[in-house]
């Protein structure tokens, strides 16, 4: 009998119906090449298999791979691999990749920021993640969720939150409610140079949330170069209050510095 994981984070999706509507959602097509994270038991694979897609799936549990081997045989490529420390590259197609997946808990943000990193080569991205995540990823300048994760993610992708999932729905049930959204890479992104320049600064500007940008550039910047900036832009302004428009301004300024 399978012992559910805690330190796996294992919550299994056991609604088909829920299962049907996020690979719906993907739009998924014969042959496209998609990455299944933590297939768990196999509800999503089973769906995805139907579309005849090229499936590679990462399962971290290794008595779980011998459970989707036997039900799966050859339909589906299974990694047996901490997603977290692949090397991407090594399963990267010639084309591009969508990501469909009822993704591990806790591996939610390191998770989005290394999709963001590699943004380039997925076409669409379909997640359920815990609801609070999902509200961040939408939030709205000046709340107490909005973030560095908030500023990457739609930074990189136009997200679309999709719906609601109770946790009355898997098994065993989290203790929180789930979401699923969906990520398409942003095809107006800003042009920017210098961009682990223009994440550093975002990153040192949340660093303290109730500290004022002065405060928290000085880490980066010297009190020269500090006191030349305050001339073109209000330092005491938080990190929380600033755009991604007022961050690239705040870029532009410290770049050519």
């Amino acid at each position: 009998m399978f012992k559910y994981k805690k330190k796996l984070g294992q919550h299994f999706l056991r609604d088909k119906n829920i299962a049907r509507k996020i690979v719906e959602i993907a739009d998924i097509q014969e042959n496209e090449s998609v990455w299944e994270i933590g297939p768990g038991k196999g509800i999503l694979t089973e769906e995805l298999i139907r579309y005849k897609c090229d499936l590679t799936a990462f399962e971290i549990d290794k008595e779980l791979i011998h459970t989707l081997q036997a039900r799966f045989n050859k339909q589906v490529k299974l990694i047996n691999q901490d997603i977290l420390r692949t090397v991407w590259e090594s399963f990267f197609p010639k084309g591009k990749i969508k990501i469909v997946s009822n993704l591990p808990y806790q591996i939610t943000s390191p998770f989005l920021f290394k999709v963001a990193s590699y943004s380039n080569k997925f076409s669409r991205i379909v997640i359920m993640i815990q609801k609070e995540v999902a509200q961040r990823l939408n939030a709205k300048v000046g709340t107490k969720e909005y973030g560095v994760l908030t500023l990457k993610m739609q930074y990189y992708f136009n997200i679309k939150y999709e719906f609601t999932v109770k946790p009355h729905l898997f098994n065993p049930p989290p203790k929180v409610d789930s979401a699923v959204i969906k990520l398409i890479p942003r095809i107006n992104k800003p042009e920017i140079e210098d961009e682990p320049l223009f994440w550093k600064i975002i990153e040192t500007s949340f660093r303290n949330r109730r500290k004022m940008l002065r405060n928290n550039l000085k880490t980066i910047l010297s009190a020269e170069d500090l006191m030349k900036l305050s001339e073109n832009f209000d330092l005491t302004l938080r990190g929380e209050s600033l755009t991604e428009s007022e961050f690239i301004k705040l870029y532009n300024l410290i770049s050519i510095k």
